[in-house]
């Protein structure tokens, strides 16, 4: 999976519209970004990637760079 893949399939489980997670985007501005949020992205990275993120890692990003960080390993160009 790309990382632009993964955006995009992270939209649809946030259920926003794509194209809305860019590089450089802060979490805060993204209002679906929120418990439950973190948990979609949890499911979406042990279904698609097959990989455990704790969710204190996730708590502590900030952007979408930082979740990109966390899933870097498990992507491909």
């Amino acid at each position: 999976m790309t990382r632009d893949e993964f955006l995009r399939a992270l939209e649809e489980v946030l259920q926003i519209d794509s194209g809305t997670l860019q590089l450089g985007l802060v979490l805060a501005d993204v209002p679906e970004w929120d418990s439950l949020g973190i948990v979609d992205f949890q499911g979406l990275v042990d279904e698609s990637l097959g990989k455990n993120v704790p969710p204190e890692r996730i708590n502590a990003c900030n952007s979408v760079d930082d979740l990109l960080a966390l899933v870097a390993d498990k992507l491909t160009d």
